[in-house]
């Protein structure tokens, strides 16, 4: 049996057990108010929104400069296909008062291809004495030796080989002055606009006021405004072929690459 002892304290914690506890209410001074703390800064929203803001104003931006490029993108287009226009119109023409059937078109276009099957060095006599008849050039035509040192169809000094005749340039426009420009000319359109029309077949187009050819020209090799640099020592030219800069060494010298192979 358990004892005295052990009765009297199970007894105790009973009464313990089903005594209500009085909840004692709990007084804060004013004083010693515990404040809570502000969050802290790597929870703060504030960097997501500028990052956002700043995200806003660069899409923003690029929007703006697609814009701008698709809209002078069309406009040169526009521009081109006006020119296009106009100098078939302003071909047929020329064929028209000169004769020119289709038969002796296609006589042409023989030629053309027999032409530029034929070296010619650096000079053009094999190139003329390769055509047997006038008639199998354009007016204003003649046969030269290309860049290329093949034979091809070409033009007298001021005027430029389009659509297989060879078109004089035009200076003035109604009261507006076209005047002239190297590698191409100028025809009059009808709204008394001068419209550059530049030698494509030597690889000319027109890029604003002047034509340029990104495969030969120094000052826009490969793209519009890529100027070859010089060589690093100075000696030798730049020039561009094929649309890459390459350094033309005088007689003596060869191209060489710097140690860290940056420049030639």
């Amino acid at each position: 049996m358990p004892s005295i002892k052990a009765c009297l304290a199970s007894l105790a914690l009973v009464a313990l057990a089903i005594t209500p506890v009085a909840a004692t209410p709990l007084k804060v001074n004013d004083a010693v108010v515990v404040r809570r703390a502000p969050e802290p800064a790597f929870f703060s929203n504030e960097v997501t929104i500028e990052q956002r803001d700043v995200s806003r104003k660069e899409i923003a931006a690029r929007l703006k400069r697609a814009k701008i490029a698709a809209a002078r993108k069309a406009k040169r287009e526009n521009r081109e296909r006006d020119t296009a226009d106009l100098v078939k119109r302003h071909v047929a023409s020329l064929h028209e008062r000169e004769g020119v059937t289709e038969e002796v078109l296609e006589r042409r276009a023989i030629v053309e291809r027999a032409l530029r099957r034929s070296r010619c060095g650096v000079n053009d006599r094999i190139c003329t004495q390769s055509v047997t008849s006038p008639s199998d050039l354009p007016a204003n035509g003649r046969a030269v030796c290309g860049p290329n040192h093949f034979c091809q169809v070409g033009c007298q000094p001021g005027y430029v080989l389009t659509n297989g005749a060879c078109v004089a340039n035009e200076p003035t426009c109604g009261p507006n002055i076209c005047g002239t420009t190297p590698n191409g000319i100028y025809l009059c359109s009808g709204a008394n606009t001068c419209a550059l029309v530049c030698d494509t077949s030597n690889g000319y187009t027109a890029r604003g006021n002047q034509c340029i050819n990104t495969n030969t020209d120094p000052a826009n090799c490969g793209a519009v405004g890529n100027a070859c640099p010089a060589s690093y020592n100075g000696v030798g030219s730049p020039v561009c072929r094929g649309g890459s800069c390459r350094i033309a060494c005088p007689p003596g010298t060869v191209n060489r690459l710097t140690q860290d192979r940056s420049a030639i």
